[in-house]
């Protein structure tokens, strides 16, 4: 007797394997592929960055109205998104990038996000460590039609102006198209879009204090732009540098005003005490509001804060990589 349930079943097996490659073949040689990025390894504050960035797609069937889309993260205090050009050269066409308008939606994002805050959520600020950034997103002003088995190929040459301040932090690069967007259905190698991270980035000659968005912190002052009325939580990272502290740990603190004058304020006291970050080994922090730590009068505005971690009989000073230097913290709020 022939089992006509058993060659159904088999039957409806090979179909859907044969649907799948075919779904899987058609998007693998729609890949877009980021063959690389070219920038300096620093840039003198105010200057432009010049970056190159060569892509290219596989392309599998017929698209129309096909724009490709470029995205940079970089510091938000750079106001990038209105200083940077972009330019492109291409197999199928030359000519301008320009951003993308806040109301389209960039898509397989859930359709609800548009392009920069869609790749903030998808990517984040990648490797950097201090969120004060931002993902600014271009396309090419002209769309296209592109044919089965084409292989688009461009160049973009990106040139951003750098903000005025020290730092350091790692560019990241996204390329994709605008039909396809987030679409990562394969995953990895297969996805139809790719990003790339930098190694880390100076920019130098600046003012201010330095701000290092690569390494980790050993303390970190949230929020991090904010003005002498805001609640501050300051954090200290004991183990990110092993020092002489041990778990009584301490703040002294010192208020640079705008006039000039200073005020300190350091003691053993609870209120100035660190306390220990629950399942951080080794992290503790003071929240305080600086207006009232400091006993400033109406008028008074603290410019920047200079500050030490003292152990509880205050002969131990652990400023910065566990020097005499203390730590620097501007007031900025923007």
């Amino acid at each position: 007797m022939i089992n006509l349930k058993n060659k159904r079943i088999k039957a409806g097996s090979l179909l859907a394997k044969g649907l799948m490659v075919a779904v899987v073949l058609l998007v693998v040689v729609r890949c877009v592929y980021l063959e690389g990025v070219e920038q300096p390894a620093s840039v003198r504050a105010g200057e432009t960055v010049n970056t190159t960035l060569r892509a290219y797609i596989q392309a599998a069937e017929d698209r129309t109205n096909v724009r490709f889309v470029i995205g940079v993260l970089v510091p938000r205090s750079w106001r990038a998104a209105e200083n940077t050009e972009m330019r492109y050269t291409s197999n199928f066409g030359d000519g301008d990038l320009v951003p993308i308008p806040a109301n389209v939606r960039a898509p397989n994002s859930g359709n609800t996000l548009a392009w920069s805050a869609a790749l903030m959520n998808k990517f984040g600020i990648g490797p950097n460590l201090v969120d004060d950034m931002e993902w600014i997103v271009f396309w090419t002003r002209e769309q296209y039609t592109i044919r089965n088995g084409n292989r688009p190929e461009i160049t973009a040459h990106i040139s951003i102006k750098s903000g005025p301040q020290n730092m350091k932090f790692k560019f990241g690069y996204f390329i994709a198209s605008s039909e396809d967007g987030l679409n990562d259905f394969l995953g990895g190698a297969g996805a139809l879009y790719k990003t790339q991270f930098t190694d880390c980035f100076d920019v130098t000659d600046g003012d201010g204090d330095l701000l290092d968005f690569c390494n980790p912190p050993q303390t970190v002052i949230d929020p991090y732009r904010s003005t002498d009325n805001d609640i501050l939580t300051i954090t200290f990272d004991r183990d990110i540098l092993p020092g002489p502290l041990g778990e009584d740990i301490f703040l002294c603190a010192n208020a640079v005003l705008t006039d000039g004058r200073e005020i300190n304020r350091c003691g053993t006291s609870e209120g100035y005490k660190l306390n220990a970050v629950s399942g951080a080994k080794g992290r503790y922090e003071i929240s305080l509001w600086p207006r009232q730590f400091f006993g400033l009068a109406p008028g008074d505005v603290i410019e920047r804060l200079t500050y030490h971690f003292t152990d509880a009989d205050g002969q131990i000073r652990v400023g910065y990589a566990n020097t005499e230097e203390p730590f620097v913290y501007t007031f900025h709020c923007e």
